[in-house]
Order: structure tokens, then C-alpha cells, then sequence
């Protein structure tokens, strides 16, 4: 009878230090991602976000995609469409190099 209570306690000691390890693993992974959500919180509400938007603003623009096509951009003033498909490539959209209602004209 006494080594069976020993079993049952080195069994119940043996089980309450499993259990120990694991919700502190669970609290570590919890505190971790809390972390990180409040770093990335911080980082949005005190407007350091922008260093990353000014990267994407800068490449915006007409001659900046003209190189990513391996092209140049056509430099005599803006150009409507129709007229930049027979010299070259109308890249759509909006770029800080072109004139609203223009196109971005690579050739």
C-alpha cells in the first residue's frame, strides 16, 4: 500500500510539471504575438508607416516604368494615347511625370 501512494504521488508530481511546461511555452507564445501586434500598432499610430509608402510613391512614375520595360520615356510633352501607340507603348495609369488625361508613352 505505501508504494503504491509513492506511484500515485511520483505520478501526480511527475504530471503537474508537464502540464507547467507547456503553459509556459503557451504564455511565451501568447506574449510574443502580443508584441508583436503592439510594435506593429505603434509603428502605424506614429506615422513611421510612410517610410514605406514614400518607397512606393517614388517609383510612381512614367520614366520609372519605361526603365522596367527597357524602354525610354518619350520626352516631347504629353501625348494622348492613340497618338503614343503608333511610336511606342501606352502604359496606363497615373504617374507623377504625366499630366492627368495623358498617358505614360514608353518607346
Amino acid at each position: 500500500m505505501c508504494k503504491h501512494l509513492v506511484e500515485n504521488i511520483a505520478v501526480a508530481v511527475n504530471n503537474m510539471f508537464r502540464k507547467s511546461q507547456s503553459i509556459s511555452i503557451n504564455t511565451i507564445i501568447v506574449a510574443a504575438i502580443a508584441l508583436a501586434v503592439l510594435v506593429v500598432l505603434f509603428i502605424i499610430f506614429t506615422g513611421r508607416f510612410k517610410i514605406f509608402s514614400e518607397g512606393v510613391s517614388s517609383t510612381a512614375s512614367c520614366e520609372n516604368v519605361c526603365k522596367s520595360l527597357g524602354k525610354t520615356k518619350f520626352t516631347a510633352g504629353d501625348i494622348l494615347k492613340q497618338t503614343c501607340e503608333e511610336r511606342g507603348t501606352a502604359v496606363g495609369g497615373e504617374y507623377s511625370d504625366v499630366s492627368k488625361g495623358y498617358v505614360c508613352c514608353c518607346v
